[in-house]
């Protein structure tokens, strides 16, 4: 009988150390799944980011490129109604001018406001 019981107590002890190498290669299998599913997010990521910063630069561009055009655009127009308004402008000037003048009304040009004034110290 001795004999049998060393033969179970040898199957149990071998069992336990197959289970136990069982568990270590099942946690090494997942650990080298868990780093394979970490390089992949780390590239999705370098990735992701990469395609941001292309998009970004295209919108960018388009953005650039549609102020370009409407600053084409509008330009022309802008100085088309400068030089048919200026003549307007320059005949009421010359109309009223002599009329506030006539009530003793200084007159500024545009030009005038740029200038600096000289103040006189008080006497």
């Amino acid at each position: 009988m001795t004999d049998s019981l060393h033969d179970l107590r040898q199957r149990a002890e071998d069992a336990a150390y197959t289970a136990v190498g069982v568990g270590v290669l099942g946690f090494q299998q997942a650990q080298v799944r868990r780093r394979a599913v970490q390089q992949r997010l780390v590239s999705a990521s370098h990735d992701a980011r990469a395609q941001a910063v292309s998009l970004t630069g295209d919108a960018r561009g388009a953005l650039e490129s549609l102020g370009s055009d409407l600053k084409s655009r509008v330009e022309p127009v802008v100085t088309r109604l400068g030089e048919q308004v200026e003549p307007w402008v320059t005949d009421v000037r010359t109309r009223v001018e002599p009329v506030l003048e006539g009530f003793g009304v200084a007159t500024r040009r545009p030009a005038d406001k740029a200038s600096p004034k000289t103040k006189t110290p008080p006497v």
